[in-house]
């Protein structure tokens, strides 16, 4: 018989079928990928070895206690109290872990006293520290915390509202493939990577969910012989459908399935995150870019950019195509295709232009 012992201060979550159970207060790992049941993770945890993990990472907690309104104790509402944090990617945790260390020092601040123009400094001096992406992210992370903080009444406003990013989105950047990019990249790619590029370029899937999907989610359809049920993190939906198209059926169909998961890494593993999986394609991407076969700001998001634009060049509208690639709004949809539209004011203002030279 086991004897269920109460324990509190527990982070205990699933990611890709397995269990993880952590201290909220220290952040110590007290069981890694955990296979099995609730009920038997509740057995596990009842153990005399989880036990005195628990035990022994509890006596360690000793982390400095912030007075009620400083910046210390609003992130420390944040992650063990708002329920945001929980529902953030590992990835995305791992990003705001970053910036948390980063402002430390000024834990003890009083957040009813920071203003714009301090939120302005600290980005500035996170610039120079760190660079524009990090500081920009910092801010974010801030934004995103007072934001909630304002909800429940722990401040009155959110101090970085509105505060503008250093760091300017290059315009090159995650644009449409040419056809013979998209072959010479998937001729040349390993096996492994195959995969994760004919999911961006014939689905239109992020890499957040080409690193989560799981051969459950490539179902049967009557309709179309193969269909996708997908969770799509990225905008709270659950168990969103897109039809197989033929190009990735035939692929599918025929790859290898040495794990639960589509895409695995050079060692027939799932990838740890989306993270890992975007770094393996980059760093092949700028392969090719160094011999000349593909241009720059050829990436994996361009991929679900190129799928996007052929739909809209077949005569779909943006609401349309936000639909195909699991976006709530259309402007999304419209955001992806703006060149397909300047490219169709042209075709269109040249088609006239024929028209009369030729009457």
């Amino acid at each position: 018989m086991v004897v269920r012992v109460k324990l509190t201060g527990l982070n205990v979550r699933q990611s890709r079928g397995k269990w993880y159970v952590s201290l909220r207060a220290t952040g110590d790992s007290l069981l890694k990928g955990f296979e099995g049941s609730r009920d038997q993770l509740d057995k596990a945890m009842a153990t005399p070895a989880f036990l005195q993990a628990y035990n022994a990472s509890k006596a360690r907690d000793r982390r400095p206690v912030y007075a009620e309104g400083t910046l210390g104790d609003l992130i420390k509402w944040f992650q063990e109290e708002c329920p945001r944090w929980d529902k953030l990617s590992e990835a995305s945790k791992e990003d705001y872990t970053k910036s948390f260390k980063y402002l430390e020092p000024g834990y003890e601040f009083a957040v009813k006293d920071l203003t714009p123009p301090d939120i302005y400094t600290l980005r500035n001096k996170a610039a120079k520290a760190k660079w524009g992406r990090f500081a920009d992210k910092l801010v974010t992370h801030l934004s995103t915390i007072f934001k909630e903080a304002a909800k429940v009444g722990k401040i009155a406003t959110n101090p970085a509202a509105g505060v503008e990013k250093l760091h300017k989105a290059d315009p090159n950047a995650n644009h449409e493939w040419r056809m013979e990019e998209v072959a010479v990249a998937l001729a040349f790619a390993p096996d492994y990577l195959i995969t994760p590029l004919m999911l961006a370029r014939f689905q239109g899937f992020r890499g957040q969910t080409i690193a989560a999907m799981t051969w459950a989610s490539y179902i049967r359809d009557n309709q179309f012989g193969r269909a996708f049920s997908v969770d799509l993190r990225k905008n709270n939906q659950m168990d969103s459908w897109f039809p197989c198209t033929p190009e990735m059926m035939s692929h599918l169909e025929a790859v290898a399935r040495p794990s639960t998961f589509i895409c695995v890494s050079s060692d027939r593993k799932p990838w740890k995150d989306e993270k890992a999986l975007q770094g393996a394609v980059s760093a092949y991407l700028s392969a090719l870019k160094e011999e000349n076969l593909i241009r720059e700001g050829c990436t994996l998001h361009g991929l679900r950019v190129t799928y996007a634009a052929d739909i809209r060049r077949r005569g779909h509208d943006k609401g349309m195509v936000a639909d195909a690639l699991g976006d709530k709004s259309e402007r999304m949809g419209a955001h992806y295709t703006r060149h397909v539209e300047k490219e169709a004011s042209l075709i269109r203002i040249f088609d006239r232009k024929n028209g009369v030279q030729n009457s």
